[in-house]
C-alpha cells in the first residue's frame, strides 16, 4: 500500500471549533500562569515580550510551511521536503521522544490537582505513589481508548477540556477582579517591578515562558485528518493565538491582583488562588470546584498531545522509517492504531518508572 492510499484511509474528523480548540489545548497550560504569577509584575512585560520576538514569529512560520506542505505529519513532513526524507523522520523522532516524558508529568499534574477535590480529607495521598500510579493510568487509558476508537470521538475530550479550561481562567479573572476591587491590589506595580531582572532565576523562567508558547505546532500534524484544512487552519491558528496570549497576560494579572507573588507556589498556584481569594471575599470552598475543572481540563489536554504524538511514529511507518506496522490504519476507525498502542505502552511504563523513582 502506497503513502497516498494510506493516508486516504484517515478520517477526516476536525472542523474548524475542533481545531481551534485543538490549538488551543495544546497551545496553553493554565499552571504557566501560576509560575509566571511567582516571578511577580515582571512577568507581564516577559509574556509581552516572549509574544513579540518568539510566538509572533512560531505562528507565521508554521502557516508559511503549512501552506507549502499540508500532509499528515506537520513538521515531519516540513523537514523532510526541506532537507530530505533522513532529517524528516529526525525532526519527527526528536519531536515523539521529547513528548513521551511530558505525558507522565501532565499525568503526575492531574493526579496531584485531583487530591484537591477532597480537600485535607485526601492529602494523605500526596505521598501515595500507588495512588499517583493508578490515577495516572486510568487517565491514560481513557484517552487511549477514545483516540483508538476514532479522532470524531476523541476530538470532544479535547474540546470539553478546553472549554472548561476558558471557564477556570474566566472564574480566575473574575475573582481577580472582585478582590481587587473590594481590597485594592495584592501586588504593587511600579516601574521598577515591571522591568525583567538579569538573574539565573530570571533567566529560567524566561525559559518556561518560551515553552510555555510551543505547542500551536502540534495541529498541522493531523494534516490529513482536517476538513477543508486550507481554509480554516489559518483562521484557527491567528484566532488561537490571540486567545492563548491573552489567556497568559490576563490570567498571570489576575493572580497578581489577587495575591502577593510571594504567597503563589507554582505547583498548585492557581487552585491556591481560588481558595484564599474566595475566602478573602467571602466565597468559601472554590479549591476543590478548581481543582476538578484543572483535572478535567488537562485530561483534554493530554489526550490532544496523545492525538499528536502518535501521528510521528505512524508517518515515520509509512516512510519505511519505522516498521511497517506503525503504519496501520484501522479499517473501521480510520486511526493509526499500532503507533496509539505503542505510544501509550511507553507512556505507561514512564510513568510507574517516575513513581517507583521517587519512592526509592
Amino acid at each position: 500500500m502506497n503513502k497516498n492510499e494510506t493516508s486516504s484511509q484517515l478520517h477526516k474528523a476536525m472542523g474548524f471549533k475542533d481545531l481551534l480548540l485543538f490549538f488551543v489545548a495544546t497551545g496553553i497550560s493554565i499552571r504557566w500562569v501560576a509560575v509566571a504569577a511567582a516571578s511577580g509584575p515582571s512577568a507581564i512585560t516577559v509574556w509581552v515580550i516572549a509574544g513579540v520576538v518568539f510566538y509572533v514569529p512560531l505562528v507565521v512560520t508554521v502557516l508559511e510551511l503549512w501552506s507549502r506542505y499540508p500532509q499528515e505529519g506537520g513538521l515531519y513532513k516540513w523537514s523532510q521536503h526541506a532537507f530530505g526524507d533522513f532529517a524528516g523522520f529526525m525532526t519527527g523522532w526528536f519531536y515523539w521522544t521529547s513528548l513521551l516524558p511530558y505525558f507522565p508529568a501532565l499525568l503526575y499534574y492531574i493526579a496531584g490537582n485531583a487530591l484537591f477535590i477532597g480537600g485535607q480529607r485526601w492529602q494523605h495521598l500526596s505521598n501515595s505513589p500507588t495512588y499517583f500510579i493508578i490515577t495516572s493510568l486510568l487517565c491514560l487509558a481513557l484517552v487511549t481508548t477514545l483516540n483508538l476508537v476514532g479522532l470524531n470521538v476523541a476530538k470532544w475530550l479535547n474540546n470539553i477540556g478546553t472549554l472548561v479550561d476558558w471557564v477556570a481562567t474566566l472564574g480566575l479573572v473574575i475573582i481577580g477582579v472582585v478582590a481587587w476591587l473590594k481590597f485594592g491590589s495584592a501586588t504593587e506595580f511600579t516601574l521598577a517591578s515591571m522591568l525583567p531582572g538579569l538573574s539565573l532565576k530570571n533567566a529560567i523562567f524566561w525559559a518556561a515562558v518560551v515553552f510555555a508558547f510551543t505547542g500551536i505546532e502540534a495541529g498541522p500534524v493531523l494534516g490529513d485528518e482536517i476538513n477543508h484544512a486550507r481554509r480554516i487552519l489559518p483562521r484557527a491558528l491567528l484566532l488561537a493565538g490571540v486567545i492563548i496570549a491573552g489567556t497568559y497576560i490576563i490570567g498571570t494579572l489576575s493572580v497578581l491582583l489577587s495575591l502577593p507573588s510571594t504567597e503563589v507556589t507554582n505547583l498548585q498556584g492557581i487552585t491556591q488562588a481560588f481558595e484564599k481569594v474566595g475566602n478573602r471575599i467571602g466565597l468559601t470552598g472554590l479549591a476543590p470546584v478548581a481543582a476538578a475543572f484543572i483535572a478535567v481540563s488537562f485530561v483534554g489536554k493530554i489526550g490532544a498531545w496523545i492525538t499528536t504524538g502518535a501521528r510521528l511514529p505512524f508517518v515515520a511507518g509509512v516512510d519505511h522509517f519505522l516498521p511497517a506496522a506503525f503504519s496501520r490504519v484501522h479499517r473501521k476507525w480510520g486511526t493509526p492504531y499500532v503507533s496509539i498502542l505503542i505510544q501509550s505502552a511507553l507512556v505507561a511504563l514512564l510513568t510507574m518508572l517516575g513513581q517507583a523513582g521517587t519512592s526509592v
